[in-house]
């Protein structure tokens, strides 16, 4: 039961999104935080679990700053761009209108996130998810896009990101045979963007970057050829094919000896309890293990002291206090 709580390595999301994603420019940040949202659905999506809607008709999703941007990286007023761009842009999505007492089909306009808030000491943020989009994004039944969630949150460069979606969407095929309009038209590039020497202009600015990168960090890469007429290069053909990455790890040293800090002072932590401990953020989000010592604390005390086994006791107050915790989003 207890390893529901760890985000997903492995995100679906449908056709549509992947569209979308394809056709926004989404920067390497905004990506983050979708990617971040799509894990927490996920999550509920494993335990059956009906987020709470608030007055709004939104759901309420909270996180550290930290676990919306790469380990190593401090670019809070980065983040915060981020979430004032990604507010700006709205995905359409299918709905039913009444008319005169009639159904009709339709097509709503929402907004991918909404009323992103920081708290004041600048730990924390909360964005809220529109009620339609959430079951929009819950909704895999015309088809999904499947891919590892830290191979997206880790890439950089709006087109190679797009073309890690590509891939992922095509990946069942084994490639693609494109012509250059086509090529143009499933990445969304603008008409008025390398007009002149258009093939050579595709390989030197989007797939060749795309290969390296993708074959240097993602799960899947591939490989390409020239489609001619004649002496003109006309089109691509895709190979797709998987590479031997492991996902990245999301936990790095500075961030294993935070919670070492928080525990040191009034636990004894021998060698063993510091490799379990690693591997309990390994096997948690940072910030629910964080917060969970932190909101917890004497519960842990009190079974410790029963019991001198932190990590154990750590585990049975993630255990004990389950749906309390979920229902509450932390």
């Amino acid at each position: 039961m207890n390893e529901k709580l760890k985000l997903p390595e492995v995100i679906r999301h449908p056709y549509q999104l992947t569209e979308n994603f394809i056709k926004f420019k989404f920067s390497a940040g905004e990506n983050r935080i979708l990617v971040r949202v799509l894990q927490r659905i996920k999550v509920h999506q494993e335990i059956e679990y009906s987020p709470q809607i608030d007055m709004d008709g939104n759901i309420p999703l909270q996180y550290h700053w930290r676990d919306l941007i790469p380990d190593n990286h401090n670019a809070k007023d980065r983040l915060e761009k981020d979430l004032l761009e990604l507010r700006k842009k709205t995905l359409p999505i299918k709905s039913k209108m009444i008319v005169e007492g009639k159904e009709m089909d339709s097509v709503k306009h929402i907004g991918v996130i909404e009323k992103p808030e920081w708290t004041d000491s600048r730990s924390h943020v909360k964005l809220n998810i529109d009620a339609d989009l959430y079951g929009f994004l819950t909704d895999l039944s015309k088809g999904y896009t499947e891919y590892l969630a830290n191979t997206s949150f880790n890439l950089t460069g709006s087109y190679n990101i797009k073309f890690y979606y590509y891939v992922r969407q095509w990946f069942q095929t084994g490639g693609r045979r494109v012509s250059l309009e086509q090529f143009r038209r499933e990445l969304e590039i603008p008409k008025t963007k390398y007009r002149s020497n258009t093939a050579s202009a595709f390989k030197i600015n989007i797939i060749d970057p795309a290969k390296k990168m993708l074959d240097e960090m993602a799960d899947v890469s591939f490989n390409y050829s020239d489609l001619k007429t004649g002496k003109k290069i006309t089109g691509f053909v895709f190979k797709f094919y998987k590479t031997n990455n492991k996902a990245p790890v999301r936990h790095n040293v500075e961030r294993i000896e935070e919670i070492f800090d928080l525990l040191e002072g009034n636990f004894k932590l021998s060698k063993a309890d510091r490799s379990r401990l690693i591997g309990l953020m390994n096997k948690y989000q940072f910030t629910f293990l964080k917060s969970i010592i932190n909101t917890h604390y004497f519960d842990i005390r009190d079974i410790y002291d029963r019991s001198p086994d932190l990590p154990n006791a750590i585990s049975k107050v993630i255990l004990d206090n389950y749906d309390h915790l979920f229902k509450e989003d932390k």
